[in-house]
């Protein structure tokens, strides 16, 4: 008997229930989440041609909350999507019939969090620094963060989001909003060392997804290199890719405080850039229980062989049944040399 996936979807806090199994009014949903996106997205359809969700004084437009599930209904072992609270930031209509797009993210829609400001952070870890804008916000953070101190750090004319996005990317790390609405920023690297969760052996046909790999030069670079100052001499840190074909060179625009901090912005220009030199494609049933980050084996496939990591998931909901689409990069057997 096949799986009956179940869409719960609480509208504003409880005051609107609109769950159920996928029914007439309700045509898809699609939950996209990226390692490198601060938010996860989701995009529903309804059709509405008696006008009874948009007259609903409950639906009051950008800012409406939901909290979205899909899950299997009586099934063992629970394979449920709790991807979280949602925020709506943009309603589309379309006519006829009368179709909704409401597309939401799992961040608050907070114009503190979006507001530009000039400011210095002094002598702050990287959590140090995190902490305190969360708290500003009343949030709370999540993730593993590599153990620096920045003796200054300016913030000039970013949003605390801007800011964010910018130092992660400055040293290494991944910073979005999780699945219970904190701020997850964590150390890509760690991410990288963590241990395989599921395994894919082409020789058991019952695990086997169809796959699709791809391995491109393109858009990569052979070195990686970040500038820092030493009793005002100019140093730098270089990283260098061995496994491209490339001969091109990046050099990071940021000016860091010391080596170990230089390093790490060598490694988020080369973590970034070269990301998709070597990746795989595929849907399975709909699995809540698959994670971005997510650390994965395949095997059977000669050079495609090794370990990869979650980049990108898409999970969909319509009358066909729930699927999961996943991206992956593969994973470095061992880290370039710095």
């Amino acid at each position: 008997m096949p799986l009956r996936p179940y869409l719960s979807i609480i509208y504003n806090t409880s005051n609107l229930d609109i769950s159920g199994f996928i029914r007439s009014f309700v045509l898809d949903i699609s939950i996209t989440q990226r390692l490198t996106d601060a938010a996860t997205s989701v995009s529903l359809k309804i059709r509405d041609d008696e006008m009874k969700f948009q007259n609903d004084p409950m639906f009051n437009g950008i800012g409406d909350s939901l909290d979205i599930e899909i899950f299997y209904e009586n099934h063992t072992p629970d394979r449920r999507l709790s991807p979280g609270r949602f925020y709506l930031d943009r309603v589309e209509l379309s006519s006829p019939p009368d179709v909704l797009n409401l597309q939401a993210i799992n961040r608050p829609l907070n114009i503190g969090l979006r507001t530009k400001k000039t400011r210095t952070f002094s002598s702050l870890s990287l959590t140090g620094i995190v902490s305190a804008i969360a708290t500003e916000h009343g949030l709370s953070i999540s993730g593993i963060r590599e153990n620096i101190t920045l003796t200054s750090w300016e913030q000039k004319d970013k949003s605390d989001l801007e800011f964010l996005m910018d130092l992660a990317r400055d040293f290494d790390h991944i910073f979005r909003f999780d699945d219970q609405g904190r701020i997850y920023f964590q150390s890509w690297e760690s991410l990288d060392n963590a241990n395989t969760v599921w395994v894919f052996d082409k020789d058991n046909i019952l695990s086997r997804p169809p796959l699709r790999f791809t391995q491109s030069d393109s858009g990569t670079y052979q070195s990686f290199t970040s500038y820092y100052d030493e009793n005002n001499i100019e140093k730098s840190s270089t990283l260098i890719d061995n496994f491209v074909v490339s001969t091109d060179r990046l050099k990071n625009s940021t000016r860091y405080e010391n080596y170990p901090q230089a390093i790490l912005g060598s490694r988020g220009l080369w973590r970034r850039a070269n990301s998709y030199s070597r990746f795989v494609e595929f849907t399975i049933e709909g699995n809540g229980l698959i994670k971005l980050g997510n650390n994965f084996a395949i095997g059977g496939y000669g050079t495609f062989d090794g370990n990869y990591q979650v980049q990108e998931l898409r999970n969909s909901l319509n009358s066909n049944g729930w699927v999961t689409e996943i991206k992956g990069r593969k994973l470095y057997e061992e880290s370039p040399n710095v």
